[in-house]
């Protein structure tokens, strides 16, 4: 695997022609240093913005030259200046957002089902008229793409094509096709496969052409999310770069696209931004907790970094915003060697039902998972089901997660080889209303009332008040155990559902303190929860849900990889690095929090002491030792305490051989 340079910074240049002498300050020395000084060792620059505008001569296309461009050969100058200094500098070209070409050009524009064009109206502001990869556009992009590379030749590192996403397109050149093929266009999903079919002919096309060229040349097509809807056409990709900054997407959706993106056999980077909200807020700078905190998540998943800016009109990096960088960045440099390469150690697989034609359709059900399951210090990869099992303990199927009879024998078949499975409400469920066989349940349909209430015994009340009742607010599905199933958790429902003029109280009827029925079946190896675990803990993080899944997966799993006794904020990842014989656990501990109406804010690390860490690790340890506090530990019995997490820490455990 060709392992892609760990600090690195996407530089945005998105520049309107209204603003004169643009790049006329533009100093190659003075913005390579800059660089170096904040410790970055890759740097994207730009060939063509989503104005529409190039910032090099173009012979092919003079008129999309930016008009006020001081610079002319802007890119090339980047690149030169970057090199000097040992910097790499892939190149930017805009895709299906180019304003240039959406007003001259509306036979490529993408059209929807009406005929209206994807996007802003052209008599707003925005460069978001989306063109069509199917149409005369493609050639454009080819040319360009080509000239680029001649105009760079071997000083070319990599290209970064933007916005390449699946937007369904009844353009003339799409319904020719799809007319041809005998696709039904009043049919959406089938028109949103087709157009899925030719985003990946586009990326196909494009790989092979640049390859052809320069074989060593890295290539990213960025839809601002990698997932099942990139699998079909990863052969084009040298690596995968994940988008993900958290005032856009949140702080979940990295660790949900990482635990995917990873196990493609590729490199991968996390991409967020110095920005306080998101890309073209020019003038902010995050705080410094913040950005420390999502450039350690992003290497403690193994992945290099890069922190999106945005080089103003002028052609000046902004100072405040590379100190504030090499802040960041002098740390990944002397903690990178613990993650780079390293290989993720994980005991469970997270099925996704993420549909594979759509870009950002995260199930609500996969978010309270992977929250929930990070909130425990699961280690788990998230997969899709033409993933093999055969490696993981456990399998966990989420709420909705309806599968075909071929999945269900290929769980029967797993469970049969002695693997375990986790499920919830639907999952695991086919579309004829029946459960695998493996989870000796029957399905009996949807509860008829709801909430119901949960009442924990045993095993399954630990950490909770036994035979309390606890709330369930969201409707789950009747369950009774057949042949080897037991019931492992039971519930009991309400007076009578609430509706427009029977009702009680505010919220919901209470319990009727009646019959109880079953809310769990388990087996030697199945658990089967009646309720949508992971959606109710999605929209509202109940703790009894927490705890229920929590003493679930103790039914199934005698061990886990890790546990701790640290706060359910701490985020704890287990990495291998076979090459120096060392696991490295890396602890990072800071709470973001909602202090504003619409982005998590993180202004300071979160301190905690006397973290103790219960191992049950593969290798034995022979010696354990902190890498930020530099402290020597002792492991007894399988456990560790680290003495002081001050934001970020990484715990190496050596099996023998190397430091």
């Amino acid at each position: 695997m060709k392992q892609l340079p760990t600090r690195q910074v996407h530089l945005d240049f998105h520049t309107s022609e209204y603003i004169p002498d643009v790049a006329g300050q533009f100093n190659g020395e003075e913005f390579a240093a800059m660089a170096k000084d904040a410790h970055v060792n890759s740097m994207t620059v730009f060939a063509r913005c989503v104005h529409g505008f190039m910032y090099y001569p173009s012979q092919k296309f003079p008129e999309r030259v930016h008009p006020t461009l001081v610079k002319r050969n802007l890119l090339q100058e980047q690149v030169k200046a970057l090199h000097h200094e040992g910097i790499k500098a892939p190149v930017y070209i805009a895709v299906q957002w180019d304003r240039f070409t959406a007003e001259r050009h509306p036979e490529w524009l993408v059209r929807k089902r009406d005929g209206s064009h994807e996007g802003h109206s052209f008599v707003d502001s925005g460069f978001d008229q989306a063109l069509c990869v199917n149409t005369d556009f493609y050639k454009f992009l080819e040319e360009h793409t080509m000239e680029v590379m001649d105009l760079l030749g071997d000083e070319l590192d990599g290209l970064f094509f933007d916005m390449v996403g699946t937007r369904p397109c009844y353009c003339s050149a799409c319904r020719k096709e799809m007319r041809a093929l005998g696709i039904d266009m009043r049919d959406d999903e089938a028109v949103r496969a087709f157009t899925k079919s030719t985003v990946d002919r586009f990326k196909e096309r494009m790989s092979r052409k640049i390859r052809e060229r320069k074989p060593d040349c890295t290539i990213f097509y960025n839809a601002g999310h990698v997932g099942p809807c990139t699998a079909a056409s990863q052969d084009a990709y040298s690596h995968f770069e994940l988008e993900s900054l958290p005032a856009g997407w949140g702080y979940l959706h990295f660790p949900i696209t990482a635990r995917y993106a990873r196990l493609f056999n590729k490199d991968c980077l996390g991409m967020t931004g110095k920005f306080h909200r998101e890309w073209g807020d020019f003038h902010s700078l995050k705080n410094l907790a913040a950005l420390e905190f999502e450039a350690f998540r992003i290497l403690s998943y193994g992945f290099a970094i890069s922190i999106g800016d945005q080089l103003e009109p002028y052609g000046k990096l902004n100072p405040a915003a590379y100190r504030l960088i090499g802040k960041v960045y002098s740390q990944v440099e002397e903690y990178e060697e613990y993650a780079r390469p390293s290989e993720a150690v994980t005991e469970a697989a997270l099925i996704t039902g993420e549909p594979p034609i759509y870009e950002q359709r995260i199930p609500k059900s996969i978010m309270g998972a992977a929250q929930m399951l990070e909130e425990l210090g699961l280690q788990f990869d998230i997969v899709d089901c033409s993933y093999e099992l055969a490696g993981y303990k456990l399998v966990i199927l989420p709420d909705e997660l309806v599968v075909t009879e071929e999945m269900q024998e290929k769980l029967d078949e797993y469970v049969e080889a002695g693997g375990r499975v986790l499920s919830c409400g639907k999952g695991g469920l086919s579309q004829g209303g029946r459960y695998p066989r493996c989870f000796q349940a029957d399905y009996e349909g949807e509860e008829k009332m709801y909430p119901s209430f949960l009442v924990p015994e045993g095993t399954m009340a630990r950490g909770l008040e036994e035979g309390c009742e606890y709330v369930h607010y969201m409707k789950g599905e009747s369950i009774r155990p057949v042949g080897s199933g037991a019931v492992l958790l039971e519930a009991r429902k309400q007076y009578f559902q609430r509706d427009r003029e029977k009702f009680c109280s505010h919220v919901y009827t209470p319990s009727d303190k009646g019959e109880l029925f079953p809310a769990a079946v388990r087996t030697e190896r199945t658990v089967l929860l009646a309720h949508p675990m992971f959606g109710q803990y999605r929209v509202c993080a109940p703790f009894w849900c927490k705890q229920l899944i929590s003493n679930a997966l103790d039914e199934l799993l005698d061990s886990r990889l890790v546990r701790h006794n640290g706060p359910s904020s701490l985020v704890v990842n287990l990495r291998y690095q076979p090459q120096k014989n060392r696991y490295c656990i890396h602890l990072l501990s800071y709470i973001p929090i909602r202090k504003s109406e619409k982005i998590d804010i993180i202004e300071e690390r979160t301190v905690v002491n006397q973290v103790e860490l219960q191992l049950n690790l593969p290798k034995e340890i022979e010696k354990a030792y902190t890498v930020v506090n530099k402290a020597e530990l002792v492991v007894e019995g399988g456990k560790v305490v680290v003495p002081c997490i001050n934001g970020y820490e990484i715990l190496v455990l050596d099996t023998g051989g190397g430091k």
